[in-house]
């Protein structure tokens, strides 16, 4: 087997991370803080030399790269914890060679700060120093770990939307391209590809309705966000227009674990997905692994919990990609009501987890207290999936006219180099070779948008 070599900024984020009296709290700020996402990004100024929220795909390619209408990207989610589950997946990150990323969101754990301290700076330790030298564009929208930060989420914005860290990103061996905000477009302004990639911001808590629970009488009523909503509509009514074909990716799932989420108040948001056919893939994340559900149970989802009939034959594809990074969540839910096919297999994630949380998610109570306080205990949260082991990620080829869409899944880091070796994990040297990335790329399970 090889010898992996980890960077120490690695093993300061291994075992006891996040059994630390600060991240703990840091990272459980949603149970003190009301949820007004929609004043605090409000209050984010406007990204300079950014008059609107679309940008051209060719922005993030290289430079002087000619302009083919052919290139490719990574859709990663919940990357951010630093450790070596995230350092593990690089090598084949690399091997990819796609000409930008994109990250649905918890880019930097516990809970996005930015410090003086390096060890207590998750973007440092979560984001710039683990992709360190990629030579690569990425954007990302915000999950809900960078709205627990002191500054309700505005670390994130001076990060990809402003300037302010511009030699951050020159001194990792990035390329910054400035995002226009929270939420954004990428398209082709050429027409050579017919795709768009919308980017959305949930919010601390997937409440972008304004709603409140009955007993939730103490905090103020959240703001609708009308503002998004309405950008939205203006750009998929576009993309109608104009026989587009549409990527939308955000942070929290409605649809996960083959269930509706009832925390998450975005019936607005399905609502105007349902009524745009342009509309064929929408990604996810915040959940720790992968989940795939075709059309027809997506269609199953808008109309049964939303009231949002689709389009007849042209529901679109509903992925929850959230295992890039972070420790692994359970895939052996019960699939009654709707139905999908999630990665680590039920039968991995029994080898994987252990007996107690197994139970727990067995008997239902997944979702409860008694979850969250058996997996704070939990082996691999305590050494924070400390492996390689069942990450995944999004791979889209596009080829004029012909958008591709490939899952990417790497049972082990150390099955993909044969023999005895010294692997440099951060640098991918030596690099996996053809036939080791081609397992990990579902080749059968690609679709066209």
């Amino acid at each position: 087997m090889p010898r992996l070599i980890f960077p120490k900024a690695a093993k300061n984020r291994g075992p006891g991370f996040w059994m630390r009296g600060g991240n703990l709290l840091a990272a459980r700020r949603k149970f003190l803080r009301p949820d007004h996402s929609t004043e605090w990004r409000d209050s984010f100024p406007s990204p300079v030399g950014r008059t609107s929220r679309t940008v051209a795909f060719s922005e993030l390619q290289a430079p002087n790269r000619p302009n083919t209408g052919s290139f490719r990207f990574l859709i990663l989610g919940d990357t951010g914890e630093g450790d070596h589950s995230q350092y593990g997946f690089l090598p084949l990150i690399r091997a990819l060679k796609a000409d930008f990323m994109m990250i649905a969101g918890d880019v930097a754990y516990p809970a996005g700060r930015t410090s003086d301290n390096p060890e207590l700076d998750d973007y440092l330790c979560g984001f710039f120093q683990p992709y360190r030298n990629l030579n690569c564009s990425i954007w990302a929208v915000p999950g809900n770990h960078e709205y627990y930060s002191e500054r309700n989420g505005l670390e994130f914005f001076q990060i990809f939307c402003t300037e302010s860290f511009t030699s951050q990103w020159h001194q990792h061996g990035l390329r910054f391209v400035c995002q226009p905000g929270t939420y954004w477009e990428l398209s082709d302004p050429e027409e050579q590809t017919g795709l768009v990639v919308i980017g959305l911001d949930t919010g601390q808590c997937a409440n972008l309705d304004g709603d409140k629970s009955w007993w939730q009488f103490w905090k103020s009523r959240p703001k609708r966000d009308d503002h998004q909503h309405a950008w939205l509509r203006e750009r998929l009514d576009r993309a109608d227009e104009h026989g587009q074909k549409v990527i939308v990716m955000f942070h929290i799932p409605g649809l996960v674990r083959c269930e509706h989420d009832k925390s998450t108040h975005m019936g607005e948001l399905h609502h105007i997905l349902a009524s745009h056919p342009c509309v064929r893939l929408v990604v996810t994340g915040h959940e720790h692994n992968f989940q795939e559900y075709d059309a027809g149970q997506f269609g199953k989802y808008l109309a049964e919990v939303h009231g949002a009939k689709p389009f007849p034959g042209v529901s679109p594809r509903y992925l929850v990609a959230g295992g890039s990074g972070a420790y692994l969540t359970a895939t052996d839910f019960k699939q009654d009501k709707f139905h999908c096919l999630p990665y680590p297999t039920p039968s991995q994630w029994a080898d994987y987890a252990s007996v107690g949380r197994r139970f727990i998610v067995q008997i239902g109570l997944d979702k409860t207290p008694i979850a969250r306080a058996a997996a704070l205990f939990e082996k691999n949260v305590l050494t924070d999936a400390d492996a390689a082991n069942y990450l995944s990620l999004i791979m889209v080829d596009v080829a004029g006219p012909v958008t591709t869409v490939t899952p990417v899944f790497m049972d082990d880091l150390e099955t993909l180099y044969p023999g005895e070796m010294d692997v440099d994990v951060q640098a991918g040297v030596p690099p996996i070779t053809g036939h080791f990335v081609s397992k990990c790329v579902q080749s059968h399970r690609s679709f066209e948008l």
